[in-house]
């Protein structure tokens, strides 16, 4: 569904085809609200970046990203994952001296911003000569492109999402509802939501199946293994 389509479902669902109570405005801004959530949760719009490791230096700045990122899923470092800690874990554990200078293999990491698209990434310890033939691999999950054009569709045009883009329609139809709690509007907002969180469920499972590698198992079978009643063994 493109925006257009989206806010006259809204419409519809709240019983507001011409949108006198709740304006576009409105509706835009609470798809661009469960646009985040979703995607957060979901893990719809994940990107992956590449910075070369240089001896001495522990922070690297996030630029060139093609997004805005939102939140970091995973960081790597010789096929290793990095734990992601607080600038107070250090201070706590390793105060006793300028933990920025600690030499070593990063094991650590942390995320500084003066701005949402001004990020950095500092790992601990301070790599050396030894960690610059492996580079520090970041995944990331970047922000939406608010829709905007009547044909914008949601999560940056994702494919994979396109079944799903009732579910934005449900999701906001009942919050809107839900702020004018009238007899009509009551009976809606439960349906309403149980079909969004229904449809979501899906979604999330779609995109947790697009990450994982499910190694093959082996189905059991069962076997007699004598005469007597139930004696069967699992192989």
């Amino acid at each position: 569904m493109d925006l257009s389509t989206l806010q006259a479902l809204i419409g519809d669902l709240t019983n507001d085809p011409m949108h006198d109570r709740h304006s576009l405005a409105q509706i835009n801004t609470e798809l661009d609200i469960s646009q985040s959530q979703m995607n957060v949760e979901a893990k719809i719009l994940t990107e992956t970046t590449t910075l070369t490791i240089v001896a001495g230096q522990s922070q690297y700045a996030l630029t060139d990203l093609g997004g805005v990122p939102i939140s970091f899923t995973r960081v790597t470092h010789k096929n290793l994952l990095l734990q992601k800690k607080s600038k107070a874990y250090f201070d706590l554990y390793f105060g006793g001296s300028d933990w920025t200078l600690t030499p070593g293999t990063p094991v650590y990491y942390f995320i500084e911003a003066t701005d949402p698209g001004n990020q950095f990434i500092t790992v601990f310890p301070v790599p050396g000569d030894g960690d610059t033939g492996a580079n520090l691999i970041v995944e990331f999950i970047e922000e939406h492109t608010p829709m905007s054009s009547s044909t914008d569709t949601p999560w940056n045009a994702s494919p994979e999402t396109a079944p799903y883009h009732y579910v934005l329609a449900y999701s906001v139809a009942s919050r809107l509802l839900i702020r004018d709690p009238n007899p009509t509007n009551a009976q809606k907002v439960i349906p309403y939501k149980s079909i969004a969180d229904a449809g979501f469920a899906n979604l999330v499972q779609v995109f947790k199946s697009l990450e994982k590698d499910i190694p093959m198992r082996l189905k059991s079978i069962y076997r007699p293994v004598g005469q007597a009643a139930n004696a069967w063994r699992q192989v």
